[in-house]
């Protein structure tokens, strides 16, 4: 084993200084100082009475079992008795995963390969749970315990050769460090601060070796806590989210260091000293420019990467209260509350990479930044995460769990819970996102409305292209693939990939190339939007996104595309959207596909003379392409079964996506397609959808592919998607395209909602382009227009989202310098 010494013994002065905490531990998830107010609180507030009384009866069993045959106990860590030498502690078995004769991380380690690390982590937390519930009772069995697992590990650890792979190598996970200081090396630290008071007054640890009970080995816990800082400060990499999990092991054994020369400077580590394999916190914290802004990558790693810096800020703030951390990254803390706006009517989340469709905003954390923001005095952020904290403990959405709950936040929050209100649009900055959202007067997640444009490059984000979801009837029903476990067949070739999105392919090309795991594509750009972000909205019925993208991963592609998104509200329990996608491509014989993901059962299309054939080997171009770290199978649809494709159709093509095994009943997602010269449909088995209700979780997912051979821009893809349940009928009628001189425009939709007929004029076009209509007698300069009539085509309201001038007969309208304007008309 080889620690690096210049980290440790080369003390420079840094531009903070620690402050001169009294040094009697424990000090760094709490005070010894104050224990009297633990103890009030445990026994004034139910919570921490609660959270108190679980962990002690826990931790009594396992005590009780100690205590029973202490060395066999003990013995249950994993220990490599074979390679033990005489009167030595034995080393531990490394934990290790090998594929094909491969190390690699752990993954996918299987059950066998992960049981010593399993091992490790049950009997460190029995430790690290005893010597919580010591600080409390100052009983000593508590603290034998506690420091008897401890002793152990530290003498058999340093057993082990620290290995010299310093991308992500480690000590007993040796070839992911990466995993070893997230799962190991953050309790060690946090056991012997708990436990010291009994280990500095001569309080004894079992030697299992010797059989006796023997002094604790200081010097040697303190190259443990120094080699695991190490592991964090000299491996792994800078720039994605692992400098923050790695951070609490370098924290917690920073601060378990004796020296207080050596603390300052190992912490300094986590602050201000940034190292090629370690970013410190005013490095991440340039990931929050803006209030508001979120951790950069997926949402269950934004959410995290957060939640752990918070965290942090307040155990290293408490150690130092002169670093007000609260004030000098507001940003960080103000990013908490994002993921509980990014949630569709059913509180799934809008899910975008490897993200999540289940998950809520870290309420913990937020209790952790409302405590930091106490401490500090920062007004604006115990304003805002106060009625939060309240309106969630009122809801029961949130409860504080576990005992470090107990030592770090405040009894009483200030805040009156507060009516939260989802915002119209909102968006997702570094994700590409415009979400699109309309609840319903009926306040039921049946009725709401909502989609989403998007598409990025980010750490564990998928080359997707300008990607849509589709929500209705209760249900996120357009969807993307999602992700089951990384680095499988699926993941690398489907699941990150073109294929497994709402997107366009061109060229069958379609690709990611450089940046993280070479999946690098362009940020989907806004073009403009109606709401805009926070904005009420100038029509309680319409909303619309048009969004650029450049396709020019690889070669084959070269592709510009343009999307506009619409949301249409009809009756409080009825809509659809619109969507426009156009795609050209600078290369010759250029083709263009459509791809469109329900779940469900079946996919009927209404025609009844497509001609629908049997096309097996349609998708299978790249099924045996080269795969490894970093070459793909793109664009991934030769994962697409039971392809069967139409002859060339050019007339319009009604279909619907049949859901009819969900608890809550049958629901179905009807297209309208207006038809156009030189298309072909297909339609296919995906692969399940990850994360989808049951039983959709494991059945093949129905999707539908368009494609168009030639420029898809003049005449673009477009698609009205109309959701319905059993109950219900579908309210459109009829869906007819409207050109001018062989170009697109827009639509004419006639409806019938619970309550009346409408017609609907729907006018989609590039930014500053014309349309002009004499027989329809409409004039139209902008992006979007709705023109609202009813069954005896009386003019009820004139919606335009962007735009200059529309002119409907008599009607004028010009816009305001948002270039928006909304007007309703007698009835």
């Amino acid at each position: 084993m080889k620690v690096k010494y210049s980290i440790i013994f080369l003390f420079v002065l840094v531009g903070f200084k620690i402050y001169a905490q009294d040094a009697k531990r424990p000090f760094i998830l709490v005070k010894s100082s104050e224990r009297p107010q633990i103890l009030q609180k445990i026994k004034t507030q139910p919570w921490a009475q609660d959270i108190y009384n679980k962990l002690l009866k826990k931790t009594d069993y396992e005590v009780d079992l100690f205590y029973k045959n202490p060395e066999s106990y003990v013995n249950q860590l994993p220990f490599n008795w074979d390679e033990a030498q005489k009167n030595q502690f034995p080393p531990f078995y490394k934990t290790d995963h090998i594929e094909n004769g491969v190390h690699k991380n752990l993954d996918n380690a299987t059950d066998e390969e992960w049981k010593p690390a399993e091992l490790l982590i049950k009997n460190l937390q029995v430790a690290l749970d005893c010597s919580m519930i010591y600080y409390v009772t100052q009983d000593e069995k508590y603290a034998y315990v506690a420091s008897s697992i401890l002793y152990s590990f530290i003498k058999s650890v340093q057993k082990a050769e620290l290995s010299n792979w310093y991308s992500r190598g480690g000590w007993l996970f040796p070839y992911d460090g990466f995993r070893e200081v997230r799962v190991i090396g953050y309790k060690l630290p946090l056991i012997y601060d708990f436990v010291y008071p009994y280990i500095q007054n001569g309080g004894k640890s079992l030697d299992i070796i010797k059989g006796d009970k023997v002094d604790f080995p200081f010097n040697e816990a303190q190259n443990v806590f120094r080699t695991y800082a190490d592991i964090t400060i000299n491996y792994g990499h800078t720039g994605s989210n692992h400098s923050v999990l790695e951070a609490p092991s370098l924290v917690y054994n920073a601060l378990a260091m004796d020296d207080k020369k050596e603390r300052e400077k190992l912490l300094s580590y986590f602050l201000t000293e940034n190292t090629k394999n370690q970013d410190a916190l005013n490095v991440m914290a340039k990931n929050y420019k803006e209030k508001g802004d979120i951790w950069p990558e997926t949402s269950q790693y934004l959410n995290h990467s957060t939640a752990i810096l918070t965290k942090l800020m307040l155990v290293v703030n408490r150690f130092n209260p002169a670093l007000k951390l609260s004030q000098e990254y507001p940003n960080i803390l103000h990013a908490l509350p994002r993921l509980d706006y990014f949630v569709y009517p059913n509180n799934e989340l809008v899910r975008w990479g490897d993200g999540h469709r289940k998950g809520k905003a870290p309420y913990e954390a937020i209790d952790h930044a409302y405590a930091l923001a106490k401490m500090d005095g920062s007004t604006d952020i115990i304003d805002k995460m106060g009625p939060i904290l309240n309106r969630v403990f009122e809801n029961g959405n949130y409860k504080r769990s576990d005992m470090e709950s107990v030592f770090l936040l405040n009894s009483e929050v200030e805040g009156n819970s507060n009516d939260f209100q989802l915002p119209r649009t909102d968006r997702v900055y570094h994700a590409g996102i415009v979400m699109q959202r309309n609840p319903s007067s009926t306040n039921k997640p049946e009725d709401g409305l909502m989609c989403f444009v998007g598409g990025a490059h980010m750490v564990h984000g998928h080359a997707e292209g300008m990607n849509i979801e589709l929500y209705g009837e209760g249900q996120v029903l357009g969807v993307d693939n999602g992700r089951g476990k990384y680095a499988k067949d699926i993941h690398e070739n489907y699941s990150r990939i073109f294929a497994a999105h709402n997107t366009v392919i061109v060229n069958g090309s379609s690709q990611g190339e450089g940046g993280w795991s070479n999946l690098g594509i362009n940020t989907v750009e806004v073009v403009s939007m109606e709401p805009q972000v926070g904005a009420k909205g100038i029509s309680q019925y319409h909303s619309f996104s048009q969004t650029t993208f450049e396709d020019n991963g690889g070669s084959k592609a070269e592709a510009m595309q343009e999307r506009t998104l619409a949301l249409i509200r009809t009756s409080p329990t009825t809509g659809y959207y619109v969507d426009v996608f156009r795609s050209k491509s600078k290369l010759p014989n250029q083709f263009h596909d459509y791809l469109y993901h329900n779940i469900g059962d079946t996919l009927a299309f209404e025609n009844n003379n497509m001609a629908f054939k049997s096309t097996p080997e349609k998708y299978n171009q790249s099924a045996n392409a080269k795969w490894d770290r970093g070459t793909y199978r793109n664009p991934g649809w030769h994962f697409f079964k039971y392809v069967k494709t139409s002859r060339p159709y050019n007339e319009a093509v009604k279909a619907t996506f049949n859901v009819e095994q969900l608890h809550a009943g049958s629901i179905y997602m009807q297209l309208h397609i207006p038809g156009f010269e030189n298309r072909e449909y297909t339609q296919v088995k995906a692969p399940h959808t990850f994360e989808a209700p049951k039983p959709y979780d494991t059945l093949p997912t129905p999707t539908l592919v368009i494609r168009n051979r030639g420029a898809a821009w003049d005449k673009p893809f477009v698609v009205v998607y109309e959701a319905y349940s059993q109950k219900e009928t579908p309210t459109i009628s009829s869906v007819e395209k409207i050109e001018q001189a062989g170009v697109y425009k827009g639509l004419k939709i006639e409806s019938t909602t619970p309550s009346n007929k409408l017609i609907q004029y729907v006018i989609t076009q590039s930014k500053d382009s014309v349309f002009q209509d004499k027989e329809l007698d409409i004039y139209f300069k902008g992006t979007f227009a709705v023109i609202t009539l009813n069954e005896n085509e009386l003019l009820q309201n004139i919606y335009v989202g962007e735009g200059d001038k529309l002119i409907y007969k008599d009607e004028i309208l010009q816009t305001n310098l948002n270039k928006s304007v909304y007007k309703e008309f007698e009835k």
